[in-house]
């Protein structure tokens, strides 16, 4: 005698509106965690790059720090298959470029800023990353920036005058200035990157800039500074190293890339930033005796309002190619 299945006790079908919801959820989650641990790494990082800069030859902290990211990553270019495409006639000359201006030039200006600047008043300097991106996109992509933008910018500009103006904290001047230029050169890659993706994925991006910059610091560093090579022979230097190419380079652009391929850029952006200047005081204060003065922070404090109100104003939403390359306020110092 066949058995009559009773409908009650099938197990209900999920709808797709709860299979989306559900999706959306699992990737809310996933992409938090992931600005929590850029945000960590991005706070970390003028804390460890001062240490390597005042403590190993600044060249030589680069340029291990970079060729440290590029092993980590040829492996995971190889796995996808990717590999190949950096070295493609049609994106090497543009992803050199890139590297250039987004890993050569952002780690020798932040480096070498870093021997006579203290990390916290270098997180002040690096506040500037959203200004330089307004000015990028006005003069790029021609959009007119709204009275809010202007509005934001000159407070994040009021933020490290008024630290500036208090003395000691920026001196020496080209130190401070050439920690100050280093957000322009993450923007201008950022927008050289843009028109890259696709073809290329974030990872290939990630991969060519460390690939090429490796490359370019390495005969640097043999032509200038050959005998500072010597000085990984110290354990806790090639550590810091290490740990400076794994986390500060390799790992901040996954989970950053990782971040914003789940969340909006302009809500990741304001989730990550804010962060940032608060836990490098933390970390400079435990890990490098810093001590950050009244001034200090209330300078940072106003920048970070400034940043706030510049990302907050942003459409999360921008899908034109044109558009995005006035979203890319803030990427982890790969």
């Amino acid at each position: 005698m066949p058995i009559e299945t009773s409908a009650r006790s099938m197990p209900p079908v999920p709808n797709e509106s709860a299979i989306e919801t559900a999706r959306r959820a699992r990737a809310f989650q996933v992409g938090l965690t992931l600005c929590i641990i850029n945000t960590i790494i991005g706070a970390a990082q003028p804390v460890i790059t001062r240490w390597g800069a005042v403590h190993l030859d600044p060249l030589l902290f680069c340029t291990g720090a970079v060729v440290v990211a590029t092993l980590c990553t040829i492996p995971l270019l190889l796995f996808t298959g990717e590999l190949r495409l950096i070295v493609d006639a049609r994106y090497r000359g543009r992803l050199l470029c890139v590297a250039m201006a987004g890993t050569v030039m952002t780690s020798l200006t932040l480096t070498y800023g870093l021997t006579r600047i203290g990390a916290v008043a270098g997180v002040l300097l690096l506040q500037t990353e959203p200004v330089y991106s307004l000015i990028l996109s006005t003069i790029f992509i021609g959009e007119r920036p709204s009275a809010r933008q202007m509005l934001a910018t000159a407070t994040i500009l009021v933020g490290i005058g008024s630290v500036f103006a208090g003395g000691g904290s920026l001196s020496p001047l080209w130190a401070a200035a050439i920690i100050f230029t280093t957000p322009l050169f993450w923007q201008a890659s950022h927008v050289m990157g843009l028109k890259l993706m696709p073809p290329l994925t974030p990872t290939s991006m990630t991969g060519g800039r460390f690939l090429y910059a490796s490359i370019v610091l390495t005969a640097m560093l043999l032509v200038f500074r050959r005998d500072s090579i010597a000085q990984l022979a110290d354990p806790t230097s090639l550590g810091v190293i290490l740990v400076t190419g794994f986390f500060i380079y390799f790992l901040s652009g996954l989970t950053w890339y990782g971040a914003i391929n789940r969340l909006s850029l302009a809500w990741t952006t304001a989730l990550v930033i804010p962060g940032i200047p608060i836990l490098s005081i933390l970390f400079a204060v435990l890990f490098l005796g810093e001590r950050a003065t009244i001034r200090e922070i209330v300078g940072i404090l106003i920048s970070v309002s400034g940043v706030l109100a510049l990302v907050l104003g942003a459409d999360p939403h921008r899908k034109q190619p044109a558009s995005e390359a006035a979203e890319a306020i803030h990427e982890p110092l790969i």
